[in-house]
């Protein structure tokens, strides 16, 4: 019974996953993209990193290069949030 309520849990989290991945990339503007971010902090998460990734392999291995290449761009602000956030945190441990 345990096995059957972690796999929901897992269903619904990749819902989530994908629904915030979605919006987030279909985002104009880095501000809409921060806006997303704070609806759906789990987007700076190894998780979705790793999904984000497997998508941009996935494009690339259907020949989508520039489909790929605006993907690895997200990817790329993402890791950079969550690396300002890790800094910001870490400063304010030191204080």
């Amino acid at each position: 019974m345990t096995n059957q309520s972690s796999e929901g849990q897992e269903f619904n989290e990749g819902q989530e996953l994908s629904k915030a991945l979605d919006a987030f990339i279909q985002t104009a503007t880095m501000e809409d993209g921060i806006e997303i971010i704070k609806q759906y902090p789990f987007l700076l998460s190894d998780q979705a990193d790793i999904f984000l990734a497997s998508l941009i392999h996935k494009a690339r291995q259907q020949g989508q290069e520039s489909i790929a290449q605006a993907l690895d761009e997200r990817r790329d602000f993402l890791r950079s949030v969550r690396q300002e956030q890790e800094e910001n945190q870490n400063q304010n441990c030191e204080l």
